[in-house]
């Protein structure tokens, strides 16, 4: 079974180690060009390890573009595995291998199609998502699926640890779903449309924390932005602050701190900021500025000016 996998990120690179660990037959992976790696945070090169390993790497811009196309045509792939690229794969590729294009999404499909469902879970509190393994069709995260299991989040979860969690299960997963590939044997469940809900795309704006809004709204917020993320942001005199890792308080506010405005520093201590929410205070444990900045109890956080 002759393999193309197409990918651009950390998850990508993950995926294909284990394609060949397997004793996949790679002919070719297709990855991002230099002036795409930008378009994400989790950017990986895949071209070190495909170098290793004798595939062939090929860079593109478009997936989509006749070169890009006639280079798929040309390495005949009896599959085509999509893990990581943020662009839609129109329907001349999706037609091209006999077995299909797979794609993954972080999310127990139907439910969470769309855009950040790691991020979104995190934002909304979830306990529980899941790792799809589906094929490909013209539509958003609709095509039948190819293998599925959930994972629980806890409340210590982050954007990093739910990273690892799917590449764990994107290694069960490549290692149950490849033979059945190999042998015709694969399932291909139908999804249950009237069960699909949807996230939508996510901008900037979304990363800014409101301290106006309770302790655990900007907790979620934090954890589901941090590394590999770009980071949750508030502002300080006009400067970005990027919050990477917060905490939870233990203990209550004190008559003082509860006349304060939401935002305002309470205490800042050994690197740990404590910040009045509209509910009580967050701990802000990790945090960076671009450039040096004097931040004391008092300093008010939010807004850009």
């Amino acid at each position: 079974m002759r393999i193309l996998l197409i990918g651009g990120v950390d998850f990508s690179q993950h995926c294909l180690q284990e394609l060949l660990k397997a004793g996949g037959d790679l002919v070719g992976v297709i990855t991002l060009s230099a002036e795409r790696s930008s378009a994400h945070a989790d950017f990986c090169d895949l071209g070190p390890l495909c170098q290793k390993h004798g595939v062939p790497c090929f860079r593109v811009k478009n997936i989509n573009d006749p070169e890009s196309m006639e280079r798929i045509r040309s390495l005949e792939p009896d599959v085509i595995f999509i893990f990581g690229w943020s662009q839609l794969i129109k329907q001349p590729i999706l037609d091209l291998p006999p077995l299909g294009c797979i794609g993954t999404h972080p999310a127990l499909l139907p439910r969470n199609r769309g855009r950040h469902p790691l991020i979104w879970a995190l934002v909304e509190g979830l306990k529980e998502s899941g790792l799809t393994f589906f094929y490909l069709d013209e539509g958003a995260d609709s095509g039948d699926i190819l293998w599925q299991q959930p994972f629980a989040i806890s409340m210590e979860d982050d954007a990093g640890s739910l990273y690892e969690k799917i590449k764990q299960l994107a290694t069960q997963a490549i290692h149950e779903f490849l033979p059945e590939l190999q042998q015709g044997t694969a399932p291909r469940i139908q999804q249950d449309h009237s069960q699909a809900t949807y996230w939508r795309k996510r901008g900037e704006s979304d990363g800014e924390i409101d301290w106006a809004e309770p302790s655990l709204t900007s907790y979620n917020l934090i954890r589901a932005l941090t590394h590999p993320y770009c980071g949750a942001h508030t502002f300080c005199c006009g400067q970005r602050i990027l919050v990477w890792k917060s905490r939870l308080p233990t203990t209550p506010l004190s008559e003082n701190a509860l006349r304060q405005p939401a935002g305002t520093i309470l205490r800042c201590s050994e690197g740990i900021l404590e910040v009045r929410t509209q509910d009580g205070y967050l701990q802000i444990i990790e945090f960076s500025t671009e450039l040096p900045l004097s931040l004391e109890v008092g300093s008010l956080l939010g807004g850009k000016l």
